[in-house]
């Protein structure tokens, strides 16, 4: 059995200088061999960088090396098929960012892909993988399975509960600052707007988060493009609403998620901090941020403001500032490498597979129907859980 796996990055923007090639360039069981950008003068930089001995603008170039175990997809969305179909079809392990398709044939066509060729694919739903949201899931699935209460709460004795009042509902409330987006982001043939871009990260996070439940009705407003909401249920009950907004600011944290279920409520605000209530033993856990410039300042949301106004108070331009001093909560990418590290070498499930990376791709897509013709929509059993080989 390999005990390091050969690595090779597709796409060297933003994002991957962000996350993917400090993670991998610096993980012990990964050998990065290869920085592979369209622009070949980007990855002749990134490999110069990051120490990467070989760098390439022709993807095929780390396809056809057979040293290569997986790659690392971090390009415009409408490329991602292409590279995947010719990975899989060379046995080389997929890591892709999300979404994993823009489109439900894209999707369809990946998952044959990766079958056909016996090889693992990770989507990078990072959510699901976070420290906070890790810990919040096992806090509700421990009330879920043996619900105790407080003994000053009140409990109604006089009827029977009513079924839908201890069902699940999520909340979730996203508030960006959307001069951030890049135009590759907006436009419709390499970005699709912000539901196929950001929201299936949440419409994701749901779908984990109350499986095996499986998703039967959706209903979406706003914009397709920008600001939006939707409403997602669940086979079993459950519900996630998704209140996404573009015209906030980074002055406040981005992400939080409210969890009510069975007289109890869990919070996680923007993955440092969990706060738990209506049980007993219930209270808070802090988490630590990715990349800290103040530890001394303590852990936890106030403290995560705190920390934010120190690094920018003296700035003019935060993005700028953010990239030589970085302040990042821990959302997940590094614990979603490891886990596809260890799927590969022991050859595990993938903490995040092409079914998950489909139906938030099908989701989205209905979520974007349903805004437009004003309708709720079902999500049809044969649709969600496609046949395909």
């Amino acid at each position: 059995m390999k005990k390091m796996l050969c690595a090779a990055q597709i796409g060297c923007g933003k994002f991957a200088h962000q996350q993917d090639l400090p993670n991998l360039s610096t993980h012990p069981l990964v050998h990065l061999k290869y920085a592979c950008d369209v622009n070949i003068d980007n990855a002749r930089a990134t490999a110069e960088e990051f120490k990467i001995p070989c760098y390439t603008a022709d993807f095929m170039d780390v396809i056809n090396d057979p040293e290569v175990d997986f790659i690392k997809i971090a390009t415009s969305h409408e490329a991602h098929l292409p590279i995947i179909e010719a990975a899989a079809k060379a046995g080389k392990h997929i890591f892709c960012e999300k979404p994993m398709a823009m489109y439900d044939e894209e999707a369809y066509k990946i998952i044959r892909a990766v079958r056909r060729g016996k090889v693992k694919i990770c989507v990078d739903l990072n959510r699901r993988m976070s420290p906070a949201m890790q810990a919040l899931k096992k806090q509700y699935l421990a009330h879920a399975a043996d619900p105790q209460h407080n003994p000053w709460q009140y409990v109604e004795t006089v009827r029977e509960m009513l079924p839908e009042e201890n069902l699940p509902h999520l909340n979730i409330r996203i508030q960006d600052e959307s001069s951030s987006y890049g135009l590759g982001h907006l436009d419709p043939l390499t970005g699709g707007g912000e539901i196929i871009g950001e929201s299936v990260h949440w419409i994701d996070l749901a779908c984990w988060l109350f499986a095996p439940q499986l998703p039967c009705e959706i209903t979406a407003w706003g914009s397709s493009r920008l600001s939006h909401g939707i409403y997602l249920k669940f086979d079993g009950g459950a519900s996630m609403t998704l209140d996404f907004s573009c015209s906030g600011t980074f002055d406040y944290p981005k992400e939080q998620f409210e969890l009510t279920h069975n007289a109890a409520f869990f919070r996680s605000l923007h993955f440092v901090e969990n706060e738990y209530y209506g049980f007993p033993g219930a209270g808070k856990e802090s988490f630590a941020l990715q990349h800290d410039p103040y530890p001394e300042m303590g852990d936890g949301f106030e403290n995560f403001k705190a920390k934010y106004f120190a690094k920018v108070q003296n700035s003019t331009n935060s993005k700028l500032i953010e990239n030589t001093t970085p302040l990042t909560v821990d959302k997940g990418h590094r614990a979603m490498l490891d886990g596809f590290i260890d799927a590969i070498l022991n050859d595990k499930p993938s903490p995040c597979d092409e079914m998950a990376g489909f139906r938030s791709t099908y989701l989205a897509r209905l979520a974007i129907q349903s805004i437009r013709t004003k309708q709720t929509l079902p999500v049809q059993i044969e649709d969600i859980t496609p046949c395909i080989f």
